[in-house]
């Protein structure tokens, strides 16, 4: 069974719990129509659009998009990330999507990601 692939929006990037916090979102289309909803004019923070792989405590969330950058040089860390299709997707169609975005790096080749899985013993 596949992970659960979902996005939250963040008024504030960097505490979460400050301002509006919407998660659960199915799609790109609805993450943006919220991230652009949020009012600059009341705004506590940095806004965020997260790519989230699973549910709970055993969740990955990248922030794929923080203020006006996507830097996809931080997916070298997120392994949960890059080996899901569904979820490199969703990097795809957001940086397709939102057309002003300033794009740091690139999404990391296959074999990248699959070099920071760890190692079992013999």
């Amino acid at each position: 069974m596949s992970d659960l692939v979902t996005l939250s929006v963040y008024e504030c990037s960097e505490f979460h719990s400050m301002g509006e916090v919407h998660e659960g979102i199915k799609s790109v289309d609805e993450a943006i129509r919220v991230w652009n909803s949020i009012p600059p004019s009341r705004m506590n923070g940095i806004k965020s659009i997260a790519i989230v792989v699973g549910e709970g405590w055993e969740a990955t969330e990248f922030e794929a998009v923080v203020g006006k950058t996507m830097d996809l040089e931080m997916l070298r860390y997120y392994s949960d990330i890059t080996t899901n299709q569904e979820a490199l997707s969703l990097v795809k169609e957001l940086r397709e999507k939102i057309p002003d975005i300033e794009v740091v790096g690139e999404i990391p080749a296959q074999q990248e990601a699959s070099a920071v899985r760890p190692r079992h013993h013999r």
